[in-house]
């Protein structure tokens, strides 16, 4: 099959690994696959896995930006020169743009949702759904029958994954950033926000301070709130103990203890999956794919009520009692292949072949 995946930019976030890894499967699976986007610091890992890309100009978050348009001229010529059979779209934006692509050259898309959005007048009336929608975990499967009224029959269900062999390897120590073998490193990893809960992770860790004056917190991220979570760090008087990084995922995983994930809302949580397969276990908030991945005490730790004295308890439960860590690192081992991402791309395949069909 020829493929052509759409995301908005390729620097470092959720969709961005979706695409690359998806796109990595794809053509290890024979088909020719490229992937449309505006660039990014990623692109260095499309070169890497040799995967071809296109440029289009939609670094935009707007349905109306000129941008749109301008991109789906830009693709006319490349579209008939390769002979695309399908449009796999995964960003607002490029839901758009497939929905021209389709209207005007009858390539089936496909629109893959990846976490919860506003209930707005246009999200609901201009959905852009695709000819086939992909919903990356049951809650978003739910929200989007739901709150954007997109039909339940036309929805598939394909839980993300993630290339298990990448993160196997341990390649880094914690003596490699100046740590020692008796601290407690707690960690998150993702996008520094406010549903992201790291303000709620530190209160937690001012009170751990108390009981484990060895313990710090790693955050590997950046975002807009990052000025203001330092200012919080130094009002609570705990700054030094926490350290920022700038690090690819299974270099820093490599160094936790415990990966916190205090997330609000979370469509999936490649964090987790990755955690898995790197032996770490995690800590995470009882809400969307969270609870879908983690089984409490038994894959994971979940916590219930959203305030830092629940997340306190959850890392103290964890580091009192060995035993039941051993355990959740055994069994989140064991569901590793249940989020390959062989596995995702497989499926994702067998919608394509329906469609051209």
């Amino acid at each position: 099959m020829n493929i052509l995946l759409l995301c908005t930019h390729l620097n470092p976030g959720g969709i961005s690994r979706y695409v690359i890894t998806l796109a990595g499967q794809l053509k290890e699976m024979g088909n020719n696959v490229w992937i449309g986007s505006s660039g990014g610091s990623w692109l260095v890992e499309l070169k890497k896995k040799d995967i071809k890309h296109k440029f289009i100009p939609i670094n935009t978050k707007s349905i109306i930006s000129p941008k749109i348009i301008f991109s789906f001229f830009l693709l006319l010529p490349f579209l008939y020169k390769n002979k695309i059979q399908i449009v796999h779209s995964n960003t607002r934006v490029t839901q758009f743009l497939g929905y021209l692509i389709y209207k005007f050259l009858k390539i089936p898309y496909i629109s893959a949702f990846h976490g919860f959005y506003r209930k707005t007048f246009f999200r609901k009336h201009f959905k852009f759904s695709g000819v086939k929608t992909i919903a990356v975990s049951k809650a978003v499967k739910d929200h989007l029958i739901k709150d954007l009224n997109i039909e339940e029959d036309k929805i598939v269900l394909i839980y993300n994954g993630i290339d298990i062999e990448r993160f196997l390897p341990k390649k880094k120590d914690t003596y490699f950033y100046g740590f020692n073998q008796n601290d407690i490193l707690l960690g998150m990893l993702g996008r520094i926000s406010q549903e992201k809960g790291h303000f709620l992770a530190a209160k937690a860790l001012k009170e751990l301070l108390a009981e484990y004056p060895n313990v710090y917190l790693l955050i590997c991220g950046w975002g807009k709130l990052v000025g203001d979570l330092v200012d919080f760090l130094d009002r609570l008087g705990i700054r030094e103990r926490v350290r920022f990084f700038y690090a690819e995922a299974e270099e820093f995983l490599d160094i936790l203890d415990i990966l916190l994930i205090p997330s609000k809302k979370e469509g999936f949580g490649y964090a987790i999956i990755e955690a898995f397969a790197k032996s770490i276990p995690v800590i995470g908030f009882n809400v969307g794919g969270i609870a879908e991945i983690i089984r409490h005490k038994q894959n994971g730790i979940l916590f219930y009520e959203y305030n830092h004295k629940s997340l306190l308890d959850a890392i103290k439960l964890l580091l009192k009692e060995p035993s039941l860590k051993n355990k959740i690192i055994k069994n989140a081992k064991d569901n590793l292949s249940y989020f390959s991402s062989k596995r995702m791309a497989e499926e994702t395949q067998k919608i394509y072949l329906e469609l051209i069909r």
